[in-house]
C-alpha cells in the first residue's frame, strides 16, 4: 500500500527554491518540437493481441490459461462493472516469475461468457532471472549523478525490461524530487542505469466561497473544535483541500480551515474544494465510478504548490493532486479551472486503471484522456459559452489572461506549443517523433490527436489535413465510449492503434456492432489518420 502524505496543521514550513518544471501544458528543454527527431527509442515494441472471433478466442484462451497454470501470467485486477454484466481481468505478463515491464494480457466476459482478449506481451523473452546487484547497490546506480539529491519511494523492483538491443534483467527503482517522480531502470547484472522517465502526471457541514472569478460555491466541510476544515464528508470518499503554503515537499499538506464556514479570504481553496466534489459526481452519475480507485479512497488536492508555480499535477507516489499558484502576470491559480483538476484527477483513475505508461505514444493516450475527461466533466456542470466560468472545446482556458485556449480539441493546430511556433498536430501524419528526453516522446504534443478524434466524435467537424468530415453522435455518447475505451480495455503499452481497437470495442459494446455509433468512432479515427 502507498504511503499517502500526513495531512497536518501548519507548524511552519521551509521553502525551496528550484527552477520550475512544466507538467500540465508541457516541460522544459532548449529544444524545439518542430526538430522532428528520427532517433529509435531503446523500447522493443511488444506484439499486440486482439481476439474477438469465436476461433481466434478459443486457440488464444488456451494460451492464457496455459500462462495462468504456468505462472506466466499474474491476475492483477478483476475490474467488475456496476450492472454485474461486465468483468475484466488483467493480468501481468510474466517470465520465470519476473513481470516484463508494460505487458498485460486482458480477458473481458459478458455474462460469464468470454468475448474478448486484448493486452500486449512478448514471445521471445530470453534473460537472465538472477541478478548479481543487491537492492542497495540499484538505489545507488540510480541515485548517481541526476538523481543524487531525490528521496526513493518504496522498494525496487526486479523487472525484466524490453530494450530492443535484447531483454534486460533490471531494478526499477523509484526516486521523488518536486514534482519529479523518475522511474529509473539498473541492469540488474552490470549495475548500468540505461533507462528513465518522469512519471509524474503533469496536470457533513455546507458552506459556501468565493472563486477566483468572483462566483460563489457551495463547500461542504466538516466542523469539530468550533472551527470548519476543508473537508468534504457528504459524498462516499473523503475529499480533502490542503494548503502546500508555497513550499515544494510533496507530502508537506496542511488542513485548511475557517472559523465561520464563509471561505471568501481564500478564492484557491474555494474552488479547488468545490470542483473535487463536482470531479466526483461527474465520475459517479455518468460513469458509476466510485472516486479516483472506484473504491471510494480518500483524495486530497493540495493548492498553493510552490511560488508562482506555472503548472499542476497528479502524483503517482502520494497520489494527491496539487496546484500552483501561476504567473501573476498572465495567469490565473490553476484551481480556477475545473478542467484542470478533472486533468490531474483523471490521471490518478488511469493509475488506477489502463496504467498506460507515461511516454510515447501511451504516454500521449494518458495526457489525452484526462484531456477528454476534463472538457468531459466541464460540459456536465457549466453551461455551454464563450468565457470564464463556461464550457468550451477548449482545456486550460479559465487560467489564462487574457482569456483564450491552452490546448483547442476542435482544432489543435489553431494553437501553438507554448514557447514555440510549432502547431499542435491533428493528424497521425504530423506526429512528432520525439527522444524520450524531450516531453516523454511528445506526451504533451502528440495527445491532441486522439483528443481531435474524440472532438470529432463527438460534436463532428472536418479534419483540417485529411478533409475528411465526420457527423458527431453527441457528448454524451462519446463519453461512454472513450471511458469504456481507457478503462477497461487500454493496456499500459497501448499505442493510438490500440485505443482506436479499443474504443471499437467500447461502442460495440454500448450500441451493438452495426450501429451508427461503432461505424463513427471508426470514421473519426480515420479522419486523424490512425488506422
Amino acid at each position: 500500500m502507498k504511503r499517502r502524505p500526513q495531512i497536518r496543521s501548519r507548524f511552519g514550513l521551509a521553502v525551496l527554491l528550484l527552477a520550475s518544471f512544466t507538467v500540465f501544458f508541457g516541460w522544459t528543454s532548449q529544444s524545439r518540437p518542430g526538430d522532428r527527431s528520427e532517433d529509435e527509442v531503446s523500447i522493443r515494441p511488444a506484439k499486440s493481441l486482439f481476439a474477438a472471433a469465436q476461433r481466434d478466442l478459443v486457440e488464444l484462451n488456451a494460451r492464457v490459461e496455459q500462462g495462468i497454470a504456468s505462472g506466466g501470467l499474474k491476475l492483477l485486477a478483476n475490474q467488475v462493472e456496476d450492472l454485474g454484466t461486465y468483468n475484466h481481468e488483467r493480468y501481468e505478463v510474466r517470465y520465470q516469475g519476473i513481470r516484463i515491464w508494460g505487458a498485460q494480457v486482458l480477458r473481458h466476459f459478458k455474462n460469464g461468457r468470454l468475448y474478448l482478449i486484448n493486452g500486449s506481451t512478448y514471445d521471445d523473452v530470453q534473460s537472465a532471472a538472477s541478478p548479481s546487484l543487491q537492492k542497495t547497490d540499484a538505489i545507488l546506480a540510480a541515485k548517481a549523478g541526476s538523481y543524487a539529491d531525490f528521496e526513493v519511494k518504496g522498494e525496487p523492483e526486479l523487472v525484466i525490461f524490453p530494450a530492443e538491443g535484447g531483454y534486460r534483467l533490471a531494478y526499477l527503482v523509484s526516486l521523488l524530487r518536486r514534482d519529479s517522480l523518475m522511474r529509473c531502470f539498473v541492469d540488474a547484472l552490470t549495475g548500468e542505469l540505461f533507462h528513465a522517465y518522469d512519471d509524474m502526471r503533469k496536470e457533513a457541514a455546507v458552506g459556501s466561497g468565493k472563486g477566483v472569478h468572483g462566483d460563489t460555491k457551495k463547500m461542504s466541510t466538516d466542523h469539530k473544535n468550533n472551527v470548519y476544515y476543508a473537508i468534504d464528508l457528504l459524498r462516499p470518499a473523503k475529499l480533502i483541500t490542503g494548503n502546500m503554503w508555497h513550499g515544494e515537499n510533496t507530502d508537506s499538506i496542511y488542513y485548511i480551515t475557517d472559523a465561520d464556514n464563509s471561505w471568501t479570504e481564500d478564492a484557491c481553496v474555494a474552488d479547488a474544494h468545490a470542483y473535487l466534489g463536482w470531479i466526483y459526481d461527474y465520475y459517479y452519475l455518468v460513469h458509476g465510478r466510485k472516486g479516483m480507485d472506484d473504491a471510494n479512497q480518500e483524495n486530497v488536492v493540495a493548492v498553493h504548490f510552490g511560488t508562482n508555480y506555472e503548472n499542476a499535477f497528479y502524483s503517482p507516489a502520494s497520489e494527491c493532486l496539487y496546484f500552483g499558484d501561476g504567473n501573476p502576470a498572465a495567469q490565473y491559480p490553476y484551481t480556477a479551472a475545473l478542467d484542470i483538476i478533472a486533468h490531474e484527477f483523471t490521471h490518478g483513475v488511469t493509475a488506477h486503471s489502463s496504467g498506460l505508461i507515461y511516454q510515447l505514444e501511451s504516454g500521449a493516450l494518458n495526457e489525452a484522456f484526462s484531456d477528454i475527461m476534463g472538457v468531459s466533466c466541464e460540459f456536465f456542470h457549466q453551461p455551454e459559452g464563450n468565457g470564464y466560468n463556461k464550457a468550451e472545446w477548449w482545456q486550460g482556458e479559465d487560467i489564462n489572461k487574457p482569456f483564450g485556449p491552452g490546448r483547442d480539441l476542435s482544432d489543435p493546430s489553431s494553437q501553438n506549443i507554448p514557447g514555440y511556433i510549432d502547431r499542435y498536430p491533428d493528424h497521425y501524419s504530423k506526429r512528432y517523433k520525439l527522444p524520450l528526453w524531450f516531453d516523454q516522446g511528445g506526451v504533451h504534443i502528440n495527445m491532441t490527436i486522439p483528443t481531435h478524434w474524440y472532438y470529432l466524435l463527438a460534436h463532428g467537424g472536418t479534419n483540417k489535413t485529411s478533409r475528411q468530415t465526420v457527423t458527431g453522435i453527441g457528448l454524451e455518447k462519446a463519453e461512454k465510449i472513450a471511458y469504456r475505451c481507457w478503462v477497461y480495455y487500454l493496456h499500459p503499452s497501448a499505442t493510438f492503434a490500440s485505443a482506436r481497437s479499443a474504443s471499437y470495442q467500447a461502442a460495440v459494446d454500448l450500441f451493438g456492432a452495426t450501429s451508427i455509433e461503432a461505424l463513427r468512432v471508426a470514421q473519426a479515427w480515420n479522419a486523424v489518420g490512425v488506422y
